[in-house]
C-alpha cells in the first residue's frame, strides 16, 4: 500500500508565486496540497482548524505577518519552510525552528532539496510521535555565519575546543561558539552521554568499551575513522549504565 502523502498548506499572497508553489507541490508525489491562504489571518484560521504536516509560507502577508504566524505556531508539530525575497529574517526563522528558508526566486531543484529535508524530519517525527519529541529531532547550531539543523542520528560525537565545540557528523565537522555544557543541555539524555569533560558521544555509534591499565577506559566508535575517545573516571559508571553493561 502506498504511504499517505503529507498534507501541505501554501501561504502566499502573490498570484504568480502562489501558482508556482502549487505546481511545485503537485509535482512531489509525497505531498498533498491540503490548503491555500492568501493572507495571514486566513492562514491562522486554517492552521487552527486543520492539522498540516508542512507549511510553505511567505513573510510579507496582508493583515498578519508571516513571522508572527511562525512565532505563534513554531511549537506545534507542523514544519514550516519560509519562502521569501528577503534574507534578513533567516536567523530568527531558524531560531523559531523553521525547517528551511528559500529565497525567491528559487528553482524546483532547490525546492525539492528543501522538501527532502522536511521529509526526513517528518519521518523521524512520525517514529517519535510524542508531543515532547516532535520538535526535538535535530540540533540547531550556528557555524561560519550560517545556521544548521543537524539530525541527531547524523551526530557521532561532540568535542570541546576551548570556548567552542566541534560537532562531528557523518558528513562533516561543524564548529560552533558554544560550550560543551550548553550543547549537552539541548540533547536527549537517552541518546547522548557525557564521557569526558571534553567529549559527548552518541550511544548508537559506540562499538566497544575497553578497560585500560591504571583504571581508565576508552571507547571506539562505529565510524569510518574508528575514532577512539577517552572516558573520564567519573563518567565511566554512567556510560556503562547507558550501554547496559
Amino acid at each position: 500500500m502506498e504511504p499517505t502523502p503529507y498534507s501541505v498548506l501554501i501561504i502566499e499572497d502573490e498570484y504568480p508565486a502562489r501558482m508556482l508553489m502549487m505546481d511545485y507541490v503537485l509535482n512531489c508525489p509525497e505531498l498533498k496540497l491540503a490548503g491555500i491562504a492568501e493572507s495571514g489571518d486566513k492562514a491562522n484560521t486554517l492552521i487552527n482548524e486543520k492539522k498540516f504536516d508542512l507549511v510553505f509560507m511567505d513573510i510579507n502577508l496582508p493583515v498578519v505577518n508571516g513571522m508572527d504566524i511562525l512565532r505563534s505556531n513554531h511549537s506545534k508539530s507542523t514544519f514550516f519552510i519560509i519562502t521569501t525575497a528577503y534574507s534578513e529574517h533567516a536567523v530568527e526563522a531558524f531560531d523559531l525552528d523553521a525547517t528551511d528558508y528559500l529565497l525567491k526566486p528559487f528553482s524546483f531543484e532547490r525546492f525539492r532539496k528543501s522538501v527532502e529535508k522536511a521529509l526526513r524530519f517528518l519521518q523521524e517525527s512520525k517514529q517519535n510521535n510524542s508531543n515532547e519529541n516532535l520538535n526535538k529531532i535535530h540540533l540547531k547550531i550556528q557555524s561560519d555565519s550560517a545556521v544548521f539543523l543537524l539530525p541527531y542520528p547524523d551526530i557521532q560525537f561532540i568535542s570541546a575546543n576551548n570556548k567552542s565545540c566541534v560537532i562531528h557528523t557523518t558528513q562533516k565537522d561543524y564548529e560552533t561558539p558554544k560550550l560543551l555544557k550548553e550543547i549537552e543541555e539541548k540533547l536527549p539524555t537517552n541518546q547522548f552521554v557525557r564521557i569526558h569533560k571534553g567529549f559527548l558521544v552518541n550511544l548508537s555509534y559506540v562499538a566497544s568499551l575497553r578497560y585500560d591499565k591504571g583504571g581508565s577506559y576508552t571507547i571506539q566508535l562505529k565510524n569510518e575513522d574508528e575514532t577512539t575517545l577517552p572516558v573520564g573516571r567519573s563518567y565511566a559508571q554512567s556510560l556503562k549504565e547507558a550501554l547496559k553493561l
